[in-house]
């Protein structure tokens, strides 16, 4: 499976909170690295809505999910969001 760098306004961590403007790389279908995002990144992809990280409690990976429309002035899921998987 290819690599992927995906970017968002906001990105979700559970018990953490929101960073903003931050970045994921995917590998395999799981989060291998969140980053700061500084200025253009090279094949990086950029997705509205919110970016969720979720980990999976047997083999401690975590998997990245997108939310989408998402209110970001109440940070709140809105009428009609969908979650999707990012692989």
């Amino acid at each position: 499976m290819k690599r992927r760098l995906i970017a968002s306004h906001f990105l979700f961590l559970p018990g953490y909170g929101y960073l903003k403007m931050h970045a994921v790389e995917i590998d395999d279908g799981q989060v291998c690295r969140i980053f700061p995002l500084e200025g253009e990144t090279e094949d990086t992809e950029w997705m509205p809505g919110v970016i969720a990280l979720f980990p999976d409690g047997e083999r401690g990976e975590w998997f990245a999910y997108l939310y989408a429309p998402f209110n970001v002035v109440s940070m709140q899921p809105v009428a009609g969001t969908r979650r999707r998987r990012l692989l």
